[in-house]
């Protein structure tokens, strides 16, 4: 059983180190994303994916999520943008102008938060 669990968790790590190989090799940076609980976090990836692409940030819902409202931060806590998805699944797309680190915080109309931190190079 417990080689089981290892095996699982190697073909786990191995299947992330390749997406995250392939999104680099195409210049894409994929953004984790987690929501926001008290108790810890917990990935969101299946439902929401974030990928930046040089200056562009793309937030995808692939499932109906309702709608998501979304903000963009600097890493000084100013906000950069903000919108609100009413209709998903569905995408919302922000240019970026400056160089820096950013968090992406997102507000589903039933509560939940999830969030998610990327940097965008010159």
């Amino acid at each position: 059983m417990k080689r089981l669990i290892v095996l699982i968790t190697l073909l786990q790590l191995g299947l992330i180190v390749g997406a995250k190989e392939n999104s680099t090799k195409e210049g894409v940076d994929v953004i984790l994303t987690k929501e926001n609980i008290v108790s810890g976090t917990s990935a969101r990836s299946e439902t929401i994916s974030a990928d930046i692409t040089g200056h562009t940030l793309t937030i995808t819902f692939n499932d109906n999520v309702g709608i998501a409202h979304i903000i963009i931060k600097d890493s000084n806590g100013v906000y950069i943008d903000r919108e609100n998805v009413f209709s998903t699944p569905d995408y919302a797309t922000f240019f970026i102008n400056d160089a820096g680190y950013y968090r992406m915080d997102i507000t589903l109309s039933n509560g939940e938060q999830y969030y998610g931190y990327f940097r965008v190079e010159l």
